[in-house]
């Protein structure tokens, strides 16, 4: 996994403005943060060691956390969706 976070993945940032209907480029470098962090993230919670890229509950993990905190940024967030702890949760069981 790239963790280098100072060169944006158009192709994950495009893929995630697709999702949401979001035109222009301004916010690109914020997308790439979210979705960095978002990677960072669900491998801190399921394995730092496995490589989760082959899972495709890893990818939709991955794009519905950094679209959940990018779509409620200044918002005091308290919770995980339900949909990536589930996604966490079956990436578990995948690697163990």
């Amino acid at each position: 996994m790239d963790n280098n976070s100072s060169a944006i993945d158009q192709k994950a940032v495009d893929n995630f403005k697709q999702a949401l209907y979001l035109d222009g480029s301004e916010d690109d470098g914020l997308i790439n943060t979210y979705i960095d962090n978002a990677k960072q993230y669900v491998q801190n919670a399921v394995s730092a060691n496995a490589d989760l890229t082959k899972y495709q509950q890893y990818n939709f993990a991955v794009q519905m956390l950094a679209q959940f905190w990018y779509q409620n940024r200044g918002t005091d967030m308290q919770q995980t969706p339900y949909q990536v702890v589930s996604m966490i949760q079956q990436l578990r069981g995948l690697v163990d």
